[in-house]
């Protein structure tokens, strides 16, 4: 039995209780970690300084909201065997909260020459809900039987809560597509196959309603969709919908070296560059649910009230659609003839490293979701971020710095050791006193080889493949 309060808040707030990282900002600019970069820009993988990277497993989380939080002091060694109970930041308006968790099936990249290629695996659930104001966050928290609210007229426009579960299967194709001065530019596309699991979507355009005790809740005006699939109807399956999605990526990148003639392991070359300019569209794809699914478009302009509501029971997911388009007064209009879908966390991404030598580096990007304004589908959180590293062939050490939705510092440590990558975008809410409003992590096990098996030739070393018109052959690296 499920109380109707309970239900609102684990269907809007879902995103804050969720503990993949906000795209792994520590070692997205890595340019030895093509298994890990390629998620941010496909075309982070040609000419990679490593030549076949292999991922056995890896895992990250990612949650942050401005609604719940935990008080500060929280998580320090005295308190853990006692963690204290949440906080709301009520008050406030425009509540929003994003969760994004993968776990990594085995993946790996390779080149042939201009050409390089991977295959990765991944299961993801990513929540997200916006526009949550200062009324509805008193409801969430408080009740329906919140007197202070009772009998004034409340109005929630542009709410969104959606949640997104499904897996993928990926293949991605990229070259160099010019090479001219000291200048590449390199391109690759992402196809994926997807795999959902489950999903639920709420577009809120217009709610305006009066609480008028606590046993009527009175509705003027309706206006929005919802939907839903049911995964556990017939128990429980991995496969309730189908769909594709495809990335895309082109990066500029200027070497140290003129780029005339210039082929990725021929046998040796190193991959060293003094900048690098990307630009991505991720996620672009959507999932078709089969049924049972659930989903209503209304707009609803006549009163309507709905009678003990306060102690209204759900006995099944299929009695939410009850629910709605009984007790809020939306009319069924189309959920039995057009099917639910939903579109994914879609992205437009702009990244910029640059080598300070010396093997610094700094990288940075600006991430901005895409609004489904009329479509159900999860929006990606957007960000800027700036994560300065030391990068070597077996070890790298980054500090991604970020702002995430433009507004909340983050910032974090992330280190590789060979091919093991640890990390965290958000320490500081940990390490620092204050009340914790997100969390995050990743890890990644992997196998790379950072050369060509040729490259250690003694005759390659002495003649090497790469030559360009007027210069001397230049020598094999001794990394």
């Amino acid at each position: 039995m499920i109380a109707l309060k309970n239900y609102l808040f684990t269907l809007i707030l879902l995103a804050s209780v969720v503990a993949r990282s906000q795209d792994n900002l520590g070692i997205a600019g890595s340019s030895r970690s093509p298994v890990n970069t390629l998620l941010n820009n496909p075309s982070s993988i040609v000419d990679s300084r490593a030549f076949i990277d292999i991922q056995l497993f890896g895992v990250s989380t990612f949650a942050r909201n401005n609604f719940v939080f935990l008080p500060g002091g929280s998580l320090n060694r005295q308190a853990l065997g006692e963690l204290q109970a949440p906080g709301y930041n009520l008050g406030g308006s425009n509540y929003r909260a994003y969760a994004d968790v993968a776990i990594g099936g085995p993946s790996f990249t390779f080149a042939v020459k201009k050409h390089a290629f991977a295959v990765f695996s991944n299961v993801r659930s990513v929540t997200d809900a916006r526009g949550i104001d200062e009324a509805l966050g008193n409801y969430l928290v408080e009740g329906f039987d919140y007197r202070p609210q009772m009998g004034v007229l409340q109005q929630s426009k542009n709410l969104r809560a959606h949640s997104l579960n499904w897996a993928e299967l990926g293949f991605t194709y990229g070259t160099i597509i010019s090479a001219r001065g000291d200048m590449i530019t390199q391109a690759a596309i992402s196809v994926k196959r997807l795999w959902g699991i489950g999903g639920v979507g709420l577009r809120i355009d217009d709610w305006t309603y009066v609480v008028r005790d606590s046993s009527t809740l009175e509705t003027q005006t309706f206006s929005g969709e919802y939907g839903f699939n049911d995964p556990l109807r017939d128990g429980f399956s991995w496969n309730n919908g189908t769909g594709y999605s495809t990335d895309l990526g082109i990066t500029f990148k200027q070497r140290f070296k003129s780029s005339e003639g210039y082929t990725p392991y021929d046998p040796c070359t190193d991959g060293d560059y003094r900048y690098r300019l990307g630009f991505s569209l991720l996620d672009i794809g959507r999932i078709k649910f089969k049924a049972p699914s659930y989903r209503n478009i209304f707009n609803e302009t006549e009163q309507n009230e709905w009678q003990d509501f306060s102690n209204t029971q759900i006995e099944d997911i299929s009695g939410i659609d009850s629910l709605l388009t009984q007790g809020l007064g939306a009319a069924q209009n189309n959920s039995d003839t057009r099917p639910f879908t939903m579109m994914l966390p879609g992205a437009f991404s702009a990244q910029f490293d640059y080598n300070l030598g010396r093997g610094f580096y700094v990288y940075s990007v600006v991430t901005a979701g895409i609004p489904w304004q009329n479509r159900l589908g999860v929006q990606r959180a957007s960000y800027i971020g700036i994560a300065p590293r030391w990068e070597k062939k077996r070890f790298e050490v980054s500090v991604p710095v970020t702002l995430h939705e433009f507004r909340q510092p983050m910032a974090g440590l992330t280190l590789r050791l060979n091919s093991l990558i640890i990390g965290s975008d958000d320490l500081l809410s940990i390490l620092r006193k204050r009340d914790i409003y997100g969390a995050d992590f990743y890890l990644s096990l992997k196998i790379t080889l950072f050369k060509h098996w040729k490259c250690g030739d003694k005759k390659n070393k002495k003649q090497p493949k790469v030559r360009r018109q007027g210069f001397e052959p230049v020598p094999c690296p001794s990394w």
